[in-house]
């Protein structure tokens, strides 16, 4: 077999040992510069994106016996540090992001078009090589563009705070459709629901455009929302309830009915339904942990004339 091939049980072995090799933390410049090398092999960058793939929506080793089977092996015996081990260290280094996929991500190498995703009830952090850092909310995804002169995230879906380092020689883009976030160093936050864009300033300014064309130039405690091409006027928000979501919460203060559920559901595989549309407005009050459906729906029933019926796919109902 060539430095190029992946193939069978000598893949996963090579896996196997690089999984183990890079769970020994600190990985040496040496090693990062060696996995730099890899990727330029014609091929490899795409072997790596799909493994990538592949992790990044299971999060497990399930699926891939092989690897599985000698990882246990490897955990025992030190990596080869050979040429031939090269091939797969990018299936290695994904390998420790879906072991440690609710925990930070220390993201040492450069980023070019890496993608980041959650599943429903999952948060992530990262910190990307710059130092700048992204929380990632349930269900959601993003991918990262580190070049010469510009820092751009694309984000996809969901809600993402950015904590971004200063560099003002290559500013930070934030794409959502068609809107856009620009900062040189500041905190926000800017979350994608099919066409609404809702975009929170925390720390710094940010400069917001839709298409070409510029809205607002947002400054600490503002916020706007763009949904399809027209934006809102800029308004005041409240920080804390707003990034709520960062300390594991949502603040149901103010919300209606309609919203609080479906801000609810976006933390649970089995959502909470609503057989009583005359309450869809109803405004409610306090706090939930995400996905704490009991507690929601129990704040709801106790102030409402509501009754809540937990359905055979799990899934809860509220009626009259």
């Amino acid at each position: 077999m060539n430095d190029n091939e992946v193939e069978g049980d000598d893949a996963a072995a090579q896996v196997a040992h690089w999984y183990a090799r890079l769970q020994t933390l600190p990985v040496s410049a040496r090693t990062l510069e060696q996995f730099f090398e890899w990727r330029k092999i014609p091929g490899n960058r795409e072997a790596f994106d799909a493994v990538d793939l592949f992790y990044r929506e299971t999060g497990t080793l399930a699926g891939r016996p092989a690897i599985a089977a000698a990882t246990a092996q490897a955990l025992t015996r030190s990596a080869p540090s050979d040429r031939r081990s090269l091939r797969v260290g990018a299936m290695a280094a994904l390998g420790i992001a879906a072991v440690v996929a609710s925990l930070t991500i220390f993201s040492a190498w450069p980023l070019s078009g890496d993608r980041y995703a959650t599943a429903i009830g999952e948060q992530r952090t990262i910190r990307l090589a710059d130092g700048s850092k992204v929380m990632l909310d349930t269900d959601t995804v993003l991918t990262v563009a580190f070049e010469e002169k510009a820092r751009r995230i694309s984000l996809a879906r969901g809600q993402a705070y950015f904590t971004v380092a200063h560099d003002t020689a290559r500013p930070f883009t934030v794409e959502a459709g068609d809107a856009r976030v620009l900062a040189t160093g500041t905190q926000f936050d800017v979350q994608r629901s099919g066409d609404r864009i809702d975009v929170t300033l925390v720390e710094g300014r940010v400069r917001v455009s839709s298409g070409e064309q510029p809205v607002a130039q947002l400054r600490a405690g503002q916020g706007l929302t763009l949904d399809g091409a027209q934006p809102s006027a800029v308004r005041t928000v409240e920080i804390t309830p707003a990034l709520a979501w960062t300390q594991g919460r949502i603040m149901l203060d103010g919300m209606t009915l309609e919203r609080a559920i479906a801000e609810v559901n976006r933390y649970v595989e089995t959502p909470v339904r609503l057989d009583a549309p005359d309450f869809a407005q109803a405004r409610i009050s306090g706090s939930v942990e995400t996905g704490d459906v009991g507690s929601f729906t129990a704040a709801v029933t106790t102030v409402l004339p509501l009754k809540a019926q937990a359905n055979s796919d799990g899934s809860i109902t509220l009626r009259l």
